[in-house]
């Protein structure tokens, strides 16, 4: 009798566990399909052989020329035209982007744009609506390079940094004439093209606000690309629909930026909280090339912060003309523990870190949800965090 009793006892036990482990199994199956979907949107390529193929859209106020059975030339000379279109790009994900992209990748035919369409106003409009909408997060990243890089070598920073970010979304390129010579004069003539450019940027986000769309909107910019951003902001808040209190874009974020604290503070500071819902500035101290840039602009970089005698995580200090802007929607990134870029100046193509950092702020999350990050606290309510290599 006991022994029935015992093994009753084992069956009973036998058919909970087994109820509990199918409930368990049930719910799971409900909702592992909608966590992985959102889980495992990455961006979209085409495989040959070893290399990457990634389609980018672009868009630039460059002086095209176009000749028959031949590619699109385009040179580093400003137009009151645009031309805009996709382009396929081909990558091999063993080269490190950072170092200037050596010319013989190109010349071997290992990285590089493999083919050019150009498309009218309608079209480009409507193919960037399609990509738009059939991406998952109904978003569109745009990106803005700086000084010194002729289209072809913008165009692939673009596509690396894509696959570096690795964020299913169409990736659109706006190539301003940023190649000039790599002298004083070379680099204000870029300066000045830098902020004309800004107008042509912004009538382009209006348009693609008001008739693609997007649900998000993410504006990545680094070095004097930053100016084009920031002279684009200038343009779009003298329309009405934009500069009211309903923010058109989630996201800003400027790396390195190569744009004068006076300007920044006073211009920037209203049209940003006018028409984006958050702004991540980088920043770094042993950013070498934003030292020249301010001597030759006798005025200091936005991403260039000087330690000097105070410790690095008093590098706030430098900071105080950004304390009357909007505290909850600005943030302060200082880079310089993982700053090991060329010049101290490329980390936003070369550190894995900046990327990881990006991606979680593109997905709304805390800042604390990156781990290495640490947080400064100074008056006035400012938060500053500090990226950390360990």
């Amino acid at each position: 009798m006991q022994l029935n009793i015992r093994y009753a006892c084992r069956f009973m036990v036998i058919v909970t566990v087994c109820s509990f482990l199918a409930g368990c199994a049930s719910i799971t199956s409900q909702e592992a399909q909608p966590y992985l979907s959102d889980l495992y949107r990455r961006i979209a390529y085409k495989q040959e052989g070893d290399y990457r193929v990634i389609d980018i859209f672009y868009s630039t106020n460059r002086e095209v020329v176009e000749k028959q059975d031949a590619p699109l030339r385009f040179r580093p000379n400003m137009t009151d035209k645009m031309t805009s279109g996709m382009l396929e790009i081909k990558l091999d994900p063993g080269i490190k982007i950072g170092r200037m992209l050596p010319g013989r990748f190109k010349r071997k035919g290992e990285i590089g744009i493999q083919d050019i369409q150009k498309m009218d106003d309608g079209l480009f409009i409507d193919n960037l609506t399609k990509a738009v909408r059939s991406s998952p997060h109904d978003s569109l990243l745009v990106l803005v390079f700086g000084f010194m890089d002729d289209f072809e070598t913008t165009a692939i920073k673009a596509a690396y940094f894509a696959y570096l970010l690795d964020v299913n979304t169409p990736i659109l390129l706006f190539g301003w004439p940023g190649d000039q010579p790599v002298t004083i004069g070379g680099y204000k003539r870029a300066q000045k093209y830098a902020e004309e450019s800004g107008p042509y940027l912004g009538q382009m986000l209006t348009d693609i606000i008001r008739k693609v769309k997007p649900k998000r909107i993410w504006v990545q910019a680094s070095s004097l690309g930053c100016q084009v951003v920031c002279s684009a902001f200038e343009h779009m808040y003298k329309y009405d629909d934009l500069s009211d209190r309903e923010t058109e874009i989630e996201d800003v974020f400027l790396a390195a930026p190569d744009v004068g604290e006076n300007e920044f503070d006073d211009k920037f500071r209203r049209e940003i909280a006018a028409l984006s819902n958050s702004l991540t500035t980088y920043v770094s101290s042993n950013d070498r090339a934003l030292l020249i840039s301010a001597i030759i602009n006798q005025e200091k970089r936005v991403g260039r912060q000087d330690i000097r005698k105070h410790d690095q995580f008093e590098e706030a200090k430098d900071m105080l003309y950004l304390k009357s802007m909007e505290p909850d929607r600005v943030a302060l990134i200082d880079v310089t523990p993982i700053n090991k870029a060329t010049y101290g100046h490329g980390y936003y193509l070369e550190d894995p870190l900046f990327f990881d950092d990006v991606y979680l702020r593109i997905f709304g999350n805390q800042p604390q949800a990156n781990r290495r990050l640490y947080l400064l606290k100074y008056k006035g309510d400012i938060d500053y965090w500090i990226l950390r290599s360990d």
